[in-house]
């Protein structure tokens, strides 16, 4: 999970406190940042497609201050027993770290989201939550929570969404003294895949793209729009190129997980093939039969 975090050394003080994320290339191309407040009475705010979300930190009348941690990352301490870590990841996603010090830390860590007009939360399949705009657009969400011990052991956690605010409720008040440390996770993210890209052969051309960190970890079935949208929307004048084979391909890609990465490549000159039959019996690529 912590693989593609952002090392300090990549975020740049903001004027007046807190940081932004430093841009790669990648990133760039598809205007993803990730703001991080001085303070926990300021929003955090992811920045991609042309939109943003601002996500509130537990307790902000605490209004815990940004500090530098020993693994270089961003921390806040809320003053209840309970230690926010603020992860900045490549790909311009937002993960939080709760570290629960003792059985008296909360239960409940509430993120207040700042969102469009009218755009609504539902939770996922999986326990995750997705936010959708007035037009039916897929705007971003959060993954799945998770929450361990200090041995690693799961601990009981989901979310919770009460109206404009997504809950983590850890259960670990009747942990014994020795199963502290708690670490819970909420991960936000907005994007999906980085920039597609072209690359044309005797045969026809290939749509590439990448999925982002984030995007790789919600690909459930139900969120199969919104990366085809997403990525349908990126190839701006370009998406004449998107054909119902390049489309069964993509979803083959999608299940292939991780098998496909790190760039799913959809040919033009395949045949359309339902991406089921295609996983089992081409590996995405009829009639090939090997992953490209």
């Amino acid at each position: 999970m912590l693989e593609d975090a952002l090392s300090v050394e990549e975020l740049v003080p903001l004027e007046g406190g807190g940081f932004i994320t430093g841009v790669n290339l990648e990133d760039a191309a598809a205007g993803a940042e990730v703001h991080l407040p001085p303070s926990t009475d300021i929003p955090a705010e992811i920045r991609s497609n042309g939109h943003k979300i601002g996500i509130t930190m537990p307790k902000p009348g605490n209004r815990a201050k940004a500090t530098i941690g020993p693994n270089k990352e961003i921390q806040y301490d809320n003053r209840d027993g309970s230690m926010t870590t603020a992860i900045p990841k490549e790909g311009g996603s937002l993960q939080f770290i709760n570290t629960l010090s003792h059985g008296d830390a909360p239960t409940e860590y509430v993120y207040k989201l700042d969102l469009p007009p009218q755009a609504k939360m539902s939770l996922t399949p999986e326990g995750g939550v997705q936010i959708i705009g007035s037009d039916g657009a897929y705007l971003g969400g959060a993954t799945a929570p998770w929450a361990r011990d200090v041995a690693g052991n799961p601990v009981a956690t989901e979310f919770k969404i009460r109206g404009k605010n997504i809950v983590q409720e850890v259960h670990h008040s009747n942990l014994p003294d020795s199963s502290y440390p708690v670490v819970a996770d909420p991960w936000f993210g907005i994007h999906l895949y980085y920039q597609p890209f072209y690359s044309f052969v005797s045969q026809g051309y290939k749509v590439n793209v990448t999925p982002t960190s984030w995007g790789q970890q919600n690909r459930a079935f139900e969120m199969w729009w919104a990366h085809r949208d997403e990525v349908v929307s990126k190839m701006g004048n370009n998406a004449w190129r998107w054909t119902n084979s390049i489309q069964e391909q993509f979803y083959c890609h999608i299940h292939g997980y991780p098998a496909s990465l790190p760039t799913y490549n959809m040919e033009s000159w395949r045949p359309t093939i339902n991406w089921s039959i295609s996983l089992v019996q081409y590996r995405c690529n009829p009639y090939d039969g090997a992953w490209s």
